[in-house]
């Protein structure tokens, strides 16, 4: 039977609920990139997080950042550790100590962490098979992933984002006022199509598009820019939203397969209509909500023209569909803590009667 009880995390107390969980646990993640989905997690479970960051560039980076999260682990000593993967240095590196630092290591894994899409080599396709197999549990965001890490030996539970808390309130005048302008959530990363995304855009010069992200990254892939889109540079969280906000519609568009985007929950906070790859589990997560496309250009240019015309439509749902998923999450997330925390027992148990023998 299931009970609750507060466990003592590093200095905090986060609740749990899990069979018979142990009567303290101190928790850590560690993170070398900051996300959204990091933090949101850690604030669910009341985890401390501690981003390691530095302005080394080159092997230096890398040196100082094992160097501190080692510090961090000898100072801290968790019984349950998070990682971020990315980084797949940092989730190898927790691996290599654990002799050193025993503890239940918890990976949360991105796509990249599962499917490798940036570096695809085969190196890496290993190592990323070993970080699945070696961790002892591995968070995902969809059954598509954690087939995956089934698939290369380790244990998944699956755990969509949390949805974010934009820092404004929704705006409906692109609505009603002028052109209506369609915002474009961009990194200008290789999975992004933003080529195709310019050429969907020129055919449409009555729609307004606006592009965030930072604009050299624009400028360095040499695109011709459509004199009806603009770039809005990268933006700090306020004017983020505020620029989400007014939108009349929300792009966010992937070539990674079974990719929930981050631009997706944003616009699903916000209540807004969207354009979205077409995948399964964005299909199930969020498909009332947007029109799902693929990433040529006449697919996109279709895709918004729809999104456009039924906009008062798809913005009802997405309302309907941000309560539901606003109830639902906080179960969801708890049984994944459960199961984190049952892990985590039977871990410590098997330590103690292997150290018996």
């Amino acid at each position: 039977m299931s009970r609750a009880q507060d466990i003592p995390s590093a200095g905090r107390t986060v609740a749990g609920t899990g069979p018979n969980p142990p009567a303290a646990a101190r928790t850590l993640w560690i993170s070398w990139n900051a996300h959204r989905r990091t933090t949101g997690l850690c604030a669910a479970w009341g985890i401390p997080l501690h981003v390691v960051r530095t302005k080394r560039k080159g092997p230096g980076r890398w040196i100082e950042r094992a160097v501190r999260t080692l510090v961090l682990l000898r100072r801290k000593r968790p019984d349950i550790l998070f990682v971020q993967n990315p980084s797949l240095a940092l989730s190898l590196l927790a691996i290599a100590v654990r002799p050193l630092f025993p503890c239940y290591l918890v990976v949360d894994a991105h796509n990249e962490g599962v499917r490798p899409f940036y570096r695809r080599s085969r190196f890496v396709r290993w190592l990323t098979r070993r970080v699945l197999k070696a961790a002892d549990l591995t968070i995902v965001t969809n059954a598509a992933l954690a087939s995956d890490v089934v698939a290369a030996g380790g244990r998944p539970v699956v755990l969509p984002d949390a949805l974010p808390t934009p820092s404004v309130r929704p705006s409906r005048r692109a609505d009603n006022i002028g052109t209506p302008e369609v915002v474009v959530i961009a990194t200008f990363m290789p999975d992004e199509p933003i080529a195709a995304i310019m050429e969907a855009a020129a055919t449409m010069p009555y729609v307004r598009f606006a592009v965030s992200g930072a604009a050299a990254r624009f400028h360095q892939a040499g695109i011709p820019l459509p004199p009806n889109v603009r770039l809005t540079g990268f933006l700090l969280d306020p004017a983020y939203w505020r620029l989400l906000a007014g939108a009349a519609v929300i792009v966010d568009l992937t070539l990674k397969p079974d990719c929930l985007v981050c631009g997706a929950y944003e616009g699903l906070a916000l209540g807004k209509p969207l354009v979205l790859s077409d995948n399964p589990p964005t299909r199930e997560l969020f498909g009332a909500a947007a029109v799902l496309t693929g990433n040529s250009p006449g697919e996109i240019a279709s895709a918004v023209r729809r999104a456009l015309a039924e906009r008062e439509r798809l913005a009802a749902n997405a309302r309907e569909l941000r309560d539901a998923f606003t109830k639902r999450w906080p179960a969801q997330a708890s049984a994944a803590w459960s199961a984190i925390l049952a892990g985590a027992t039977e871990a410590s148990r098997a330590r103690i009667a292997k150290a018996r023998r």
